[in-house]
């Protein structure tokens, strides 16, 4: 998923070549952000963290803050990918220190981090830029896995022997942990089409490196743990998406789409408000629906609503997530909760009147997004929403998509039409 442009980091301090005819220099190991200067990247802006009752909670792990600005080191690394090796292995020339033509030094970065980011401990991660030679143009690509496992695995006995010196028992149990990796039970990754950020794509030993990689290419080293361990968290998060949709199924008290849409009708004007019946302003989209609604319904209800009033192909039930903002943050609903918890929950215990038709009634805010498709499983991601998700519709002084906030007048002068404006936008609920 696009992350928010920030700064590249920067390459690696050139060393001398020193390198053997045909051959790779030196594989430069990259310094670690513990070591890098300047602020710490920002929150990246496309970054949605649903909480409270999120189906994520069970399948996605929750994103430190670590790992989130480690994603966006790599989306600015990303941006610097140039051509294929093919086109520029031997074939670009730079103008050196002394004013002369030389043929540029064309890298790639391969790195170990088992399954995912922080998968392994930091003892166990390492990330190399290495110099490929002209003639590796049509080499396999087993040769840079090669040539990276021999580094990694120097440098892993380097660390075990240093570190058994003189250590203590729970000492030497965190070292028995870093082990070297054998060439034939690895392969190599790149990253793929999809918006997880642990799922990769293998690339074969014998793929074409000059026909396979780019410059500036960032090459992962997966073991075949690391690929079951891949593949046993993309399953979890299948089953907890499925369980979660079954969830909306098992408590909603609507799902016939006749029934659904006779229940929840939309008020289009202010004169057909009943103040002593409670309400619901719908929130999303660009789009604010205001439902005359019986306190017993639930979220998933409303689940259903969106489902049929915006047609099933457009917004499958999984896609949907129904949200309260608290605290400048979307917290999303559960689909087990009524419309009489969320009121106690915007307005207080005060609201335990809901069921009294001599009492006028508080509208309930709810704002609704859709999830991303992930391109590559076809999953609905809880943590990445379209754009206009949780949105109302743009007021008369902004353009459309400047802000997500809501205008409470402009929300009700569309709940009917489901946006735009209206000749009732002066109405307001209490």
């Amino acid at each position: 998923a696009p992350l928010a442009e920030l700064p590249a980091s920067s390459d690696p301090g050139e060393k001398a070549d020193g390198r053997a005819p045909g051959g790779p220099s030196a594989p430069e190991e990259e310094e670690g952000p513990q070591q890098r200067e300047g602020a710490q990247p920002p929150h990246p802006s496309s970054q949605w963290v649903p909480r409270d009752g999120s189906p994520s909670d069970g399948g996605l792990a929750d994103a430190t803050l670590a790992t989130i600005e480690e994603l966006a080191r790599r989306e600015a690394r990303r941006r610097k990918r140039g051509k294929p090796l093919r086109q520029v292995l031997g074939a670009k020339y730079v103008i050196d220190e002394l004013g002369e033509y030389v043929k540029k030094r064309v890298k790639v970065y391969v790195q170990y981090e088992g399954a995912a980011i922080d998968a392994v401990a930091p003892e166990r991660r390492q990330r190399v830029a290495i110099t490929l030679p002209d003639a590796w143009v049509d080499a396999p690509a087993r040769k840079l896995k090669d040539t990276f496992l021999k580094t990694y695995n120097a440098a892993m006995k380097k660390k075990k022997k240093s570190s058994t010196q003189g250590c203590t028992a729970p000492e030497k149990n965190s070292v028995d942990d870093i082990i070297t990796i054998e060439p034939t039970s690895a392969l190599l990754a790149v990253p793929d089409s999809s918006h997880l950020t642990f799922t990769k794509r293998i690339i074969a030993d014998d793929a074409v490196i000059g026909d396979t990689f780019r410059e500036n290419d960032e090459i992962f080293v997966v073991t075949e743990a690391d690929v079951r361990e891949i593949d046993a968290q993309l399953e979890a998060i299948r089953r907890g998406l499925l369980d979660a949709e079954a969830e909306v199924h098992k408590h909603a008290t609507l799902r016939d789409a006749d029934a659904v849409l006779e229940t929840f009708r939309t008020v289009s004007t202010a004169d057909a408000i009943d103040p002593f019946q409670t309400h619901v302003i719908l929130v999303g989209m660009r789009r604010a629906y205001m439902l005359p609604v019986e306190p017993g319904l639930t979220v998933a209800d409303l689940k259903y609503f969106i489902h049929f009033k915006g047609g099933p192909e457009v917004y499958p039930i999984g896609s949907l997530d129904i949200a309260l903002i608290e605290h400048f943050e979307i917290n999303v609903l559960a689909d087990d909760l009524t419309i009489e918890d969320v009121a106690r929950r915007v307005h207080g215990d005060h609201c335990d009147y809901l069921g009294d038709p001599t009492v006028t009634k508080p509208a309930v805010p709810l704002w609704w997004g859709k999830r991303q498709q992930d391109p590559k499983y076809l999953l609905w991601i809880p943590s990445l929403h379209t754009d206009g998700s949780f949105k109302g519709p743009a007021t008369a002084a902004e353009p459309d998509g400047a802000s997500g906030t809501v205008d409470p007048k402009a929300a009700v002068a569309a709940a009917g039409s489901g946006g735009g404006g209206g000749d009732d936008s002066g109405c307001a609920i209490a």
